[in-house]
């Protein structure tokens, strides 16, 4: 700013192509980006540098109309050449301006929203340019095969789910919540059958059921993590820490009492209609109706009256609820059905556990509830019942598969895994190769690959 309060218009002929360069170097790859150079602008001066050099023809002796009106302003003829080439060299500022800029926004972006997992590289490698197209397809071919294995893992973890060996389908979701980490669905999934191992066959320790349930907190809590507002998480969470409450001291399984009351209720807010999670609230008020004397003192002193204890009628509300929801669903009926009982109402008690016995079997724990819900209405009709094998079907197959190759002294099939060497952390690369043949030429997950 000069002493007449105007601003010096100044250009740099060399300015504009180093700030281009500068824009599209590596340089722009800083924190910061590209300094942007300070221009200072006036019209007085402006005219002064564009009025320099013109050439001033010679009168005539007989001086034109619009000469003459020249000569009486002190007006000159405009230099086309000299004005062309300051707009030239203006717009040459202008566009390395725009490019600096550009750059410095897109690193602001970078900053606040930085990309996971993402290599450092020049500011102009990130652009997706037509030349990269073959590195882009790559990818996504990756990506696509990467799903669909997945799904093929999920999907043969469901069927193993439903045939009763939980064992199997832990592998299944495990490969395919390793393809793809933050999927939602293969991780609560993983957390389920990583929690019904708790009353599988082979597990017979507190501490290998403390083990699975804590293994399924492990996958609930990155559920959780990967989407809070989904129901899928919560219920997760409210099962492994209610059945891990099961076999703890009195201390902790107060505080996982309560915590698993709060997943209930998150699981509730996050979805009304899942009839998992009014189930859930259900057992929580029947389990804290049957505790003792030493626990409900101890839930006192800890919590006060923000634990209450819960109440058989309660329990019925939920359990009710859940079934009004998911009418085919065996373990709200048998739940129902034993509340009913237990509060002396023996036909509405009969009634649900008529209806569960129609119910598809859809995993370990529903093959269990069936199983007390023949227990019960033999109680009630007062038949003779025998407890039957706890050892699902597909396992007493493979035994009398292996007993019999034993015999005859031929191959003996190969043994399912053991839960625990599931704890230990083995694993049985048959499974994934399967799923991978029958989805189709698809490349393993790594450790699969490695094993």
């Amino acid at each position: 700013m000069d002493g007449g309060g105007q601003t010096e218009f100044i250009l740099d002929r060399g300015g504009p192509r180093r700030l281009l360069l500068a824009s599209i170097s590596d340089a722009s790859a800083h924190k910061g980006g590209v300094r942007l150079p300070r221009l200072e602008s006036s019209l007085a001066s402006g005219f002064k540098r564009l009025h320099a050099g013109h050439l001033h023809s010679k009168p005539s002796g007989a001086a034109r109309p619009g000469e003459r009106i020249r000569r009486r302003f002190g007006l000159h003829p405009p230099n086309l050449g000299a004005a062309g080439a300051q707009l030239q060299h203006a717009a040459a500022v202008a566009g390395g301006i725009l490019v600096a800029a550009i750059s410095q926004a897109a690193h602001r972006v970078a900053s606040v929203r930085p990309r996971r997992n993402s290599q450092s590289m020049p500011f102009y490698q990130t652009f997706k340019l037509p030349w990269n197209t073959g590195a882009r397809t790559g990818s996504r071919r990756a990506s696509r095969e990467s799903a669909a294995l997945a799904k093929a893992l999920s999907a043969r973890g469901h069927e193993y789910e439903r045939g009763l060996d939980v064992r199997a389908a832990v592998q299944c979701f495990e490969e395919a919540c390793k393809l793809h980490p933050e999927s939602v669905d293969y991780l609560s999934m993983a957390a389920k059958c990583w929690s019904d191992l708790t009353f599988y066959y082979d597990v017979r320790s507190d501490r290998e059921r403390q083990l699975v349930n804590l293994k399924a907190c492990e996958y609930a809590g990155k559920c959780i993590e990967a989407d809070p507002g989904r129901v899928l998480g919560h219920v997760a969470m409210c099962i492994s820490k209610g059945r891990l409450a099961l076999f703890t001291d009195n201390k902790t399984k107060v505080r996982l009492a309560k915590e698993a009351q709060q997943c209930a209720y998150d699981a509730i807010a996050c979805d009304p209609t899942s009839d998992v999670a009014h189930h859930l609230m259900g057992r929580w008020h029947y389990e804290m109706a049957q505790i003792n004397v030493v626990l409900r003192t101890l839930v006192r002193i800890m919590y006060g009256t923000a634990l209450s204890p819960g109440t058989r009628q309660d329990a019925l509300v939920s359990y009710r609820r859940a079934a009004e929801l998911a009418p085919s669903r065996l373990i709200h009926r048998v739940e129902a059905g034993r509340l009913h009982l237990e509060l002396g109402q023996v036909p509405e008690a009969v009634e649900q556990l008529e209806a569960a016995l129609g119910c598809e079997v859809e995993d370990i724990n529903s093959w269990h509830t069936r199983m007390d819900a023949e227990k019960l209405l033999a109680q009630i009709r007062r038949q003779p019942w025998t407890q039957p094998s706890l050892v699902p079907p597909h396992a007493q197959q493979q035994e009398r598969e292996l007993a019999a190759a034993a015999a005859d002294g031929g191959t003996a099939p190969p043994a399912s895994i053991s839960t625990a060497a599931l704890l230990s952390g083995h694993r049985q690369p048959e499974i994934v190769r399967e799923v991978m043949l029958a989805a189709g030429n698809l490349q393993p997950p790594t450790s699969a690959a490695a094993a």
